[in-house]
């Protein structure tokens, strides 16, 4: 059954590959949430031959490496599987997360498992290109990293004087009046 596991990984990378191509969208707020749904279709397709054809839906097959990747894998397929389900703003955060954690289980699988050696190079090109999008998403004017200064510390990280609005009846004028 060599031509079942080909197929089989062949669904992974290319579940990657769309998770990371939605995490530039993401970042390049192009993101939609229907989107995501070929790849929940995609990965939901591999993680179900992964349980028949390997490990023969047993629990014991599954954890047989031990529990990290298994938790690790199955909470990226929560996060991408409910991402065309939920609002706009969390179905972002969601595919985020889930980049993050496939992103962790990919590289570690590539690098430790001999089956699955010859995506290395594909799937640590997706990592910096998911990771550098993730990046300029968290951390750009508008993105969340702001909204969490501006909610928890009542500043805007991009103001000259923090604490101060800029509503115009708090602006000085240039004459200093």
């Amino acid at each position: 059954m060599p031509y079942i596991e080909s197929i089989t990984f062949l669904a992974a990378i290319t579940g990657f590959a769309g998770l990371t191509a939605n995490m530039v969208l993401v970042a390049a707020n192009r993101h939609r949430r229907y989107h995501m749904i070929p790849v929940a279709l995609i990965v939901f397709a591999h993680v179900l031959l992964v349980w028949h054809f390997r490990y023969e839906w047993e629990i014991a097959q599954a954890t047989r490496n031990g529990y990290a990747g298994f938790v690790i894998f199955h909470t990226a397929l929560l996060g991408i599987l409910s991402a065309p389900l939920v609002g706009s703003r969390l179905a972002r955060r969601l595919v985020a997360f889930s980049f993050c954690v496939a992103a962790m289980g990919a590289s570690g699988a590539v690098l430790r498992y001999e089956e699955v050696a010859i995506y290395r190079l594909p799937v640590l090109v997706f990592d910096l290109a998911g990771l550098t999008a993730l990046a300029y998403w968290m951390f750009r004017p508008c993105g969340p990293a702001n909204e969490f200064y501006r909610r928890y510390f009542g500043v805007n990280r991009y103001e000259r004087e923090p604490g101060r609005s800029v509503g115009a009846e708090n602006r000085q004028n240039d004459r200093g009046d």
